[in-house]
């Protein structure tokens, strides 16, 4: 049976409020709030070995009911690394940069002209026959095959 690890990376759900979160994690733990505050330092934290899906899967739960997130890992494998930061926490930060501001989502950046339509010359080609909706229009006929000389074969009781 396949067991799991269960680390915690100090990662939150996009849309949880992070006070929230690190009192959840806290009342998980079932320790000080202010000694939740190194669980979200970033490094991997082991929860839990050895686990099987369905406990993995309740912790997996649990932790989301707080708004934090866990990483469940095959037993044995490496420690896993925080997730780089997603497209949308970087919008969510203001630009640092003077002078830069970020576009509209979806907006164009450096425009290039549409390519040609390809002419293709498509006189040569037959019209497919018309769909009849029978399954006899997929039926090709195949050579028949002759029939090999098994009068020599007998049957034999044991």
């Amino acid at each position: 049976m396949q067991g799991f690890d269960i680390y915690f990376l100090g990662e939150t759900l996009p849309d949880a409020d992070p006070v929230m979160v690190r009192q959840g994690v806290a009342r998980l733990f079932k320790i000080d709030p202010a000694a939740a505050e190194r669980l979200f330092s970033g490094k991997a934290i082991r929860v839990k070995q050895g686990v099987d899906a369905e406990k993995a899967s309740r912790y997996r739960a649990a932790f989301r009911d707080v708004g934090a997130l866990v990483q469940i890992v095959p037993e044995g494998s490496a420690t896993p690394t925080a997730r780089p930061a997603t497209v949308t926490d970087a919008a969510a930060r203001p630009a640092q940069a003077e002078g830069m501001t970020l576009a509209e989502p979806g907006a164009t950046i450096d425009p290039s002209p549409e390519p040609p339509a390809a002419e293709i010359d498509t006189s040569g080609l037959e019209a497919l026959p018309p769909n009849t909706g029978s399954l006899e229009d997929c039926e090709s006929e195949k050579p028949p095959r002759p029939i090999p000389d098994i009068s020599h074969l007998k049957l034999v009781d044991d």
